[in-house]
Formats: C-alpha cells, structure tokens, sequence
C-alpha cells in the first residue's frame, strides 16, 4: 500500500467501493456504471453527495423491501435527488462543536496511515481488503451524523472489508470453525439484549480473531 498517495483515492474508486462496501457484495463496477459515474464526475457532484444518494436510494429501497440492486444505474434518481437538493441548499448539518472537526481529521488521517502500513506487507486478498477499506475511508462524508460520527460509519465499514477479505482467504476448515467459536466466545443472547446488540458482541468478538491473527483493524486501533 506505499503506491497509495492520496491521489489513489479518486472520483471512481471512492464511488465504486462505498457502493460494493453498501451491497456487502461485488469485486468491481459494470462498464455502464463507470459510465454513469464518469458523467456524475464530469458534471461536478461531489463525491460526498454522490455516496450520500447511493445510501439514501438503498435505505428507500430497503424501507419499502424492494431488493437492493446490483447497478449503480439503478439508483440514479437517487442521486439526482441528493444533488438538487444539495443545490437548492435543503441538504446540510448543523455546525460541530468546536475542535470536533479538526479530531474527527486527525482520526481519518491515522487511520489512513494505518492501512497504508499494514496494506505495505499483506499479500493477496488481505491486501486488496485494505486497499477496498482505503478508498471507504474517501467517502466519509456521505455518512449522516457529526464529523466525529461520520468518521465512525466510515471506520465500521471499512473494518467489515477488511474482515471479509481476511475471511475469504481463511482455509475452509479454519473458516468453518470460526463461527462456532465466536458464538462460544459471546454466548447466547441475553434477556433484554437487543439482536442489534447481540450482533455487536459477535462482531467485536470477531474483530479481536482477526486481531489475534495479525490483521490490522481500525476500531480500537484509533
């Protein structure tokens, strides 16, 4: 990852990652999409506004429990949306809280220098997990909340990159076993703990495998 400078972090691949990174699925864009995304590039969107309408579009979609689409294209009107209403000036959040910003830089910088550190020896899968978590890393500002808030969504998405490259490239027995350890490790889901709890603890679980494994994640970490 020392031939990731900033620049790697274009239009394209920041659009192309956060939406693959939204899906949990994929490994690349259909000509067509790269299209669609040249042309949102050329016309000037931010890529923020961009990532914001891709995640607006699915959430509508999953509201309205329609599958998720496999195309960009798909969501268009999506993004349309969210650009008229960047420009109309109906899009925006109030102001952080002094000094919020300047940290919520510092962290995404740190966790930038990470990935690029551990991207540096990984080979293969791993490696290509750290460059998709990169690029995720890009498109921090499309996530709703505070500038600190923004920079979390980011971190928790591109730590489940990392970890899906670390598992497909886990030897099938030791794959399989992972999953009844985990559960072992968090236990049975307690009264009154909500599923989404749950799922964390597993999660967390999971995060300190991979981290035992050696794999660089960021939660944690910044």
């Amino acid at each position: 990852m020392s031939d990731l400078p900033a620049a790697a972090l274009d239009y394209q691949a920041v659009v192309a990652e956060y939406f693959l990174g939204l899906r949990g699925s994929g490994l690349m864009l259909s000509p067509l999409d790269q299209e669609v995304v040249a042309e949102w590039e050329r016309r000037g969107l931010p890529v923020a506004i961009v990532c914001r309408g891709l995640r607006r579009g699915l959430e509508d979609l999953a509201e309205r429990r329609v599958s998720a689409p496999r195309s960009i294209r798909a969501l268009r009107f999506a993004v349309e949306d969210e650009w008229h209403a960047y420009k109309d000036a109906r899009v925006g959040d109030a102001p952080a809280p002094p000094g919020e910003t300047e940290a919520a830089v510092e962290r995404l910088a740190r966790a930038r220098e990470l990935l690029a550190e551990a991207g540096r020896y990984a080979e293969g899968v791993e490696r290509e997990g750290y460059r998709a978590a990169w690029h995720l890393l890009g498109a921090a500002d499309a996530h709703p909340g505070s500038p600190l808030e923004r920079v979390e969504a980011a971190l928790a998405q591109a730590d489940a990159r990392i970890l899906a490259a670390w598992l497909a490239g886990l030897p099938p027995p030791r794959r399989r076993a992972l999953g009844p350890r985990i559960s072992l490790l968090a236990g049975p889901r307690r009264r009154g703990e909500s599923r989404r709890g749950h799922r964390e603890t597993l999660r967390a679980h999971l995060l300190d495998a991979a981290r035992a494994a050696g794999l660089t994640c960021l939660r944690g970490s910044v």
